[in-house]
């Protein structure tokens, strides 16, 4: 190789590493410097939870266990780290005395009604409001109570809606239910019901009944067909539905 070729390569590599190198190194500076988590010192969650923070800090829930005017620490740990069952891993005095988390590290998957169950005797914070009032009874099986002899559910309209979520293994025990109502996240909803509801209707005698030719009688009643509906809700609440298949005149489109 000849002098000129190795000064350019030499000058090559210098420029290489005046690039590459400041980047390493910033790229690994300070991963030695810990969080000090000393007498109940927490890791500051919001450093990779920001867009919670930002929604808690637009909320009028949730936000009371540490500043009342603003989401912390205290209210991650009020939900997450809030499972009597569960032994999280804590620092009780100086960071040497460590009780390490067993069931989970540093927080765990919630159900809604671990705090909002009538008894939330299974939470170490205090209760959340009551979101009971249904009866699944026979339906589900869940470690939480919805209902007691004073709000026993038995005739709302969303019991079997709470069961088929305590089924489903997407988030624990209701809790797709409770998001899906509660919450701005966007629900799509197929639905599959009659197309028609069908009877016969003939008038009785008006000399022998006392309401004359508004003596109705109704019989044979039936549903008939399938219509299939989609309805989409967006994050701000408003909705829109598609029908097809079998709707009355093959009506199709979209009603607001």
């Amino acid at each position: 190789m000849s002098i000129g070729k190795a000064l350019l390569l030499a000058v090559i590599i210098a420029a290489t590493g005046l690039v590459v190198l400041p980047n390493t190194v910033s790229l690994f500076a300070g991963q030695h410097y810990w969080y000090n988590l000393s007498y109940s010192k927490t890791v500051p969650c919001q450093k990779c939870h920001a867009d919670v923070f930002e929604e808690l800090n637009l909320s009028n829930f949730h936000i009371h266990w540490g500043d009342p005017t603003r989401a912390d620490a205290q209210d991650c740990a009020a939900c997450h780290r809030s499972n009597l069952s569960i032994t999280y891993a804590n620092v009780t005095g100086s960071y040497t005395q460590v009780v390490p988390g067993k069931q989970a590290h540093a927080a765990s998957v919630v159900a809604c009604m671990l705090c909002h169950q009538m008894n939330a005797s299974k939470a170490t914070w205090a209760p959340g409001p009551f979101a009971g009032g249904f009866n699944i009874s026979g339906l589900a099986t869940s470690p939480y109570n919805y209902s007691n002899a004073t709000y026993n559910g038995k005739l709302a309209a969303h019991n079997a809606f709470i069961a088929m979520a305590i089924k489903n293994n997407t988030l624990p025990d209701s809790t797709e239910a409770c998001v899906a109502c509660h919450t701005h996240v966007a629900v799509k909803i197929i639905w599959h019901h009659k197309r028609s509801l069908e009877f016969n209707v003939t008038i009785e005698n008006p000399a022998t009944l006392p309401n004359g030719v508004h003596n109705w009688n109704i019989t044979d009643w039936s549903i008939n067909g399938t219509a299939t509906a989609v309805s989409w809700g967006n994050t701000s609440g408003v909705g829109n539905t598609s029908y097809w298949s079998g709707w009355p005149g093959n009506v199709s489109g979209i009603y607001s």
